[in-house]
């Protein structure tokens, strides 16, 4: 009954469209303090996420749900590490911790979730419907390939001004390939060569349906062949080699040469959100998730850090205990700080310097 599952991790060695593969490791010119700064970040989002589900089943989060991301953290760190701070990032539901690595405060990403006044949405929003342009990070969309088509308009924008060298990164999952905005965003980045890197994040499930319902080619970088561009299928659980990808695809873009699509193969280890949980261990196999249980990124990264010499076991605490105390501060910040006012409610909706109002 139904469609075998496809479950590859697809190439484990980063390809170019040509299936090429990428000669230059850049991970290798990091320095110690590098590489211990990107397993604190792979640490600050699995904490970042425990600590959200611990929140939401005691009642201390009692508005939306919670978006998971335990298992996709190299994603989050690896493509974030090697920006500079004037390119801009498109983060979505999975991509929290993302907000933090770009600049926003613990703090503010808490109140957001909390729906707080002192939220950047003041209040209006939760989770992920936030951005600070001043920061380089756009507001995403629920319907995740739309924000394909906003990630070009902000590099049109941004070429218009005389600027070609800001790369923006915008998240997407794989079942958002399959949708029109994302087709007709690509192509358009394509067409005008926008410094564009998209990252779809394949965790083999859009919501409860499997990414052999989704796409019909053998992976999705399959799909940039269609739009002449480069199409990377990498191990999404191995930070080093999303970070080197990045890297690859970052000064493909900056030089003008046009958008580049990464998939990164990884696995949603948990539901589609918190409320998803046990439905989830009905339309998931049990040997599936024990899988990729597996390939957690963080055991793999800090295996490697101690096989390179560098790293003593002291060094390389799980978890780091600061990091577990500042996301619990953030949550008590979040938590007692004010919830906004009524009045508000129609404040920041529209630029009333155009004279439009509510």
């Amino acid at each position: 009954m139904g469609v075998a599952r496809r479950t590859t991790l697809g190439s484990t060695r980063t390809r170019r469209k040509n299936g090429q593969q990428t000669a230059i490791a850049y991970h290798e010119r990091l320095e110690k303090s590098d590489l211990l700064e990107i397993y604190r970040r792979l640490w600050f989002a699995r904490i970042f996420d425990e600590a959200l589900y611990d929140a939401k089943k005691k009642g201390r989060l009692r508005r939306g749900n919670v978006y998971g991301s335990r298992g996709q953290e190299a994603i989050q760190v690896g493509t974030t590490y090697p920006l500079r701070p004037d390119d801009f990032v498109s983060p979505i539901h999975r991509d929290m911790p993302v907000f933090v690595f770009r600049g926003m405060t613990p703090e503010q990403v808490m109140c957001q979730i909390w729906g707080k006044a002192n939220a950047p949405t003041r209040g209006k929003d939760s989770w992920s419907h936030m951005g600070d342009m001043n920061l380089g990070i756009v507001h995403s969309t629920s319907m995740l390939g739309s924000t394909i088509a906003v990630a070009c308009g902000v590099l049109w924008a941004q070429r218009l001004d005389g600027r070609r060298d800001r790369v923006l990164v915008a998240y997407t999952g794989e079942g958002a390939t399959a949708t029109g905005p994302f087709h007709e965003g690509l192509n358009f980045a394509a067409v005008h060569k926008l410094p564009l890197i998209v990252v779809v994040e394949n965790n083999q499930y859009a919501y409860s349906t499997p990414v052999e319902l989704e796409v019909p080619t053998e992976t999705v970088a399959d799909r940039a062949k269609g739009y002449g561009i480069p199409g990377y299928c990498i191990d999404g659980n191995d930070v080093l080699e999303v970070y080197n990808t990045t890297c690859a695809a970052l000064e493909h873009a900056r030089a003008g040469n046009g958008p580049v699509l990464i998939e990164c193969v990884t696995y949603r280890l948990q539901g589609h959100a918190d409320h998803d949980e046990t439905r989830a261990r009905q339309y998931r196999p049990v040997e599936e998730i024990e899988l990729w249980e597996k390939r957690d990124p963080l055991p793999r990264y800090r295996q490697y850090l101690l096989k390179t010499g560098l790293f003593s076991e002291a060094e390389l605490p799980e978890p780091p205990p600061d990091i577990v105390e500042q996301i619990q501060k953030a949550i008590e910040y979040a938590i007692s700080s004010p919830d906004p006012e009524p009045h508000t409610a129609m404040e920041d909706i529209y630029d009333e310097s155009a004279g439009v109002s509510g």
